[in-house]
């Protein structure tokens, strides 16, 4: 665990936690897609490759502006874009210096550990592609390694998109707090506290088992999650988005190949394209 000040308050980073915090978040947003999910999950609109020893999560608002938090069994690499404020616009890097690779955000992990390197690579396979010049698209950064933080979220704190990665210093038991809204946070914890709490209680209890491996849904909670029956094509979305992550339905069902998606993805927010994931190894 490593603390830290920061203009947003007191930060704590600890590697395992933002793992888990990640892997909640991103089980939130796929069960939240059932008829008796949550509602409100607070990453609705997020991604995730790899696994918990080695893997990323990405964060998009669908508005241009996103976070990738990378991982390997070292720490962390997290990436944060505004939209307009990339490495070109907020890190100095030259039109004539790019090269669609690690080497575009480098300045927003200032003394990355060799150790992290990987981490860095999974993150930046993460992130989205400037239509202009090829850049990979990030404005600020941090990572965390052994009992050291550092990066551009300190050394400009108040750098376009740092807002997106103080959450992961301010974790609420084990979750990430809904950072962009203080009224709407509120009413959100309400509603996770009441009515939607065995939900709640059913995600944080897989998550806990798949941290430590993969795992499945018994047969009580999945009576709860599929309480008010989803079409089928939506349930067949969900098991992929959980076999994902490694969380299967009992018995661990067979799924149908996923068929092949258009590349690449175009966000129709923005008209720019989406990121496709990098494997952690490769």
């Amino acid at each position: 665990m490593v603390v830290r000040t920061h203009r947003r308050g007191r930060l704590v980073f600890n590697r395992d936690a933002i793992v888990r915090a990640a892997l909640r978040a991103y089980v939130e947003s796929i069960v939240a897609k059932l008829p008796n999910g949550p509602r409100h999950p607070v990453c609705p609109y997020s991604d995730w490759t790899g696994d918990v020893q080695r893997g990323a999560f990405n964060e998009d608002d669908l508005e241009g502006n996103n976070e990738v938090i990378a991982w390997n069994e070292a720490g962390v690499v997290g990436l944060a874009y505004e939209l307009g404020f990339g490495p070109i616009e907020q890190l100095g890097l030259s039109v004539d210096a790019v090269t669609g690779g690690p080497d575009d955000v480098r300045g927003a992990v200032p003394g990355l550990p060799a150790e992290l390197e990987p981490a860095l690579v999974i993150a930046v396979g993460m992130l989205g592609v400037g239509p202009e010049h090829g850049q990979r698209d990030a404005g600020v950064g941090f990572w965390l390694h052994g009992d050291r933080v550092a990066g551009s979220l300190f050394d400009a704190p108040t750098a376009a998109g740092a807002d997106r990665l103080v959450p992961w210093g301010q974790l609420q038991n084990g979750q990430l707090p809904l950072w962009w809204s203080p009224d709407f946070a509120a009413y959100r914890e309400e509603r996770v506290r009441t009515t939607d709490a065995p939900i709640h209680a059913i995600i944080d209890a897989v998550v806990d088992r798949r941290m430590q491996g993969p795992t499945e849904f018994t047969t009580d909670e999945l009576a709860t999650l599929l309480a008010k029956p989803p079409d089928p094509e939506r349930q067949l979305s969900v098991q992929r988005g959980l076999q994902k992550v490694g969380i299967t339905w009992p018995g661990s069902p067979e799924l149908p190949p996923e068929p092949p998606r258009p590349e690449p993805r175009i966000n129709p927010f923005t008209g720019k394209p989406m990121p496709k994931p990098t494997r952690p190894d490769k």
